[in-house]
C-alpha cells in the first residue's frame, strides 16, 4: 500500500446504528475509506466478492450466516482480506474460535471507539490485535502454560503457528515442503504434549504465548 492509498473497509453488523456510528468514526481518519456495509452474513459475502476490500469489520452474531462462518469462508477464498471481529463476548473460547476461523483481530464493541483505528492499522500491518481489556485472560493462560513447561521442537512450533493462523494440514504441508502425513504427526505430538483437546485450545496457547503476534 502506498503512502496515499487508503485502507478499504467493509462493516458487517446487523445493528444499523452501530454500523453508521462506526462509519462516521472511521471516515474521520485520513487513511481509511469505508467502501461498504452489510446487515447479515449472506449480504456480507456477496459484498466482499464485488468490492475491493482490505479490512472486514465483522460481528459474530448475524442473521442467516454467522460472523465466524463468514470469517472462515473469506480466509479460504479471499485471504488478502483481513478480518477483525467486533463483539460483546469476553470469554477466551470465543476469542480462540475467532482466530481459528481466520480472524486477525478481536475488538470488544464497548471499546471500539477507543481501539478500532489502532486495531485496523495493526492488522493491516500484519500483526494480530486483541482488545486491551482481554489482556488479563491472555496473561492468566500464559502463566498456566509457563508452569506446564512442555517444550516443542522448532518444527512443531512452525506447525503450531500455522495451525493457529487457520491453515489446513494440506496448506501447512505445502508451506513447509513436507508431507501431509508429517504435518499430521507433528499436530498429534503438539496436541499430546500440551494436552490440547481441540484446535481452540491450541489457538489460545498460541495467542497467550505470542506465537502469533499480538
Amino acid at each position: 500500500m502506498t503512502a496515499n492509498e487508503k485502507t478499504k473497509i467493509v462493516i458487517a453488523d446487523d445493528h444499523k446504528m452501530l454500523r453508521e456510528s462506526l462509519c462516521m468514526l472511521l471516515d474521520m481518519e485520513d487513511d481509511f475509506e469505508v467502501v461498504g456495509q452489510a446487515a447479515d452474513g449472506v449480504e456480507c459475502m456477496k459484498l466482499l466478492q464485488e468490492t475491493e476490500t482490505d479490512i472486514l469489520l465483522l460481528d459474530i452474531s448475524m442473521p442467516r450466516v454467522s460472523g465466524l462462518e463468514v470469517a472462515r469462508e473469506m480466509y479460504r477464498s479471499r485471504p488478502q482480506i483481513k478480518t477483525i471481529i467486533l463483539t460483546m463476548h469476553k470469554n477466551e473460547e470465543m476469542l480462540a474460535d475467532a482466530f481459528s476461523h481466520g480472524a486477525k483481530g478481536y475488538v470488544l464493541k464497548e471499546n471500539a471507539f477507543e481501539e478500532l483505528a489502532q486495531a485496523i492499522r495493526s492488522v493491516r500491518g500484519g500483526k494480530i490485535y486483541v482488545s486491551q481489556e482481554l489482556a488479563p485472560i491472555l496473561l492468566t493462560g500464559f502463566m498456566e502454560n509457563e508452569r506446564a513447561g512442555k517444550d516443542l521442537s522448532t518444527r512443531e512450533m512452525e506447525v503450531l503457528k500455522l495451525l493457529a493462523e487457520g491453515n489446513s494440514n494440506k496448506e501447512i504441508a505445502e508451506i513447509l515442503s513436507i508431507s501431509v502425513k508429517t504435518v499430521e504427526n507433528h499436530r498429534a505430538n503438539i496436541m499430546h504434549k500440551h494436552n490440547f483437546r481441540n484446535i481452540t485450545e491450541l489457538v489460545l496457547y498460541a495467542v497467550r504465548n505470542h506465537i502469533i503476534e499480538v
